[in-house]
């Protein structure tokens, strides 16, 4: 759902008038990352100090809320892709230097990590291997979880705050733990699809 950008604007500035600094910031990089490096969909917003590196291979889809200290890198060759209605907590990170595709309505958590970049442990000067990350729709991501290269997250899955996810997750679960492991599985409801 969109904010009602005036009703907060009078809110904020009825209980804590110097919090106008914080929404000019907000203002100012919502409009650079929409019409200057344009990457974002409308009514997406980008709070302070949110930095999207390789822009022009970064797609953030509409209704979308970025956080403050945000770090997005698509490198020269991955995409990074957020579908509507996302919502990105702060000092969360994603390296997308071998693609990473996120479906609508997920939620990430403060503090994650999301990175395509492994290592060939086999070779002396440890070549870079990118792998993609897909994450599908409404998923919801803890805080601190860590997020490595290769690993498909089902649909309406949740990951525990902490956890290390190294392999697949499966829709319709929750899972926990470093490796993150499903502890739980229920069926969709037809109130959760719409």
């Amino acid at each position: 759902m969109p904010i009602d950008r005036k009703d907060y604007l009078l809110t904020v500035l009825k209980k804590n008038p110097g919090e106008i600094f914080e929404i000019m910031g907000s203002m100012w990089n919502t409009f650079k990352y929409r019409f200057i490096q344009p990457c974002i969909g409308k009514n997406t917003i980008v709070r302070r100090k949110t930095v999207i590196i390789n822009y022009a291979n970064v797609k953030i889809g509409k209704n979308c809320v970025l956080q403050d200290y945000v770090y997005i890198r698509a490198g020269a060759h991955g995409k990074v892709t957020f579908e509507d209605g996302c919502m990105i907590n702060s000092f969360s990170r994603f390296f997308g230097h071998g693609g990473i595709e996120v479906g609508e309505n997920c939620q990430f958590g403060p503090g994650v990590t999301v990175t395509t970049t492994g290592h060939d442990y086999k070779e002396n000067n440890l070549r870079e291997i990118f792998k993609k990350v897909t994450i599908g729709e409404r998923v919801w991501i803890g805080a601190n979880v860590t997020i490595l290269p290769g690993v498909t997250i089902g649909d309406y899955t949740v990951v525990g705050a902490g956890s290390v996810v190294t392999r697949d997750l499966p829709p319709n679960a929750v899972a926990v733990g470093s490796p993150a492991q499903a502890i739980k599985h229920f069926p969709v409801s037809p109130s959760r699809v719409n």
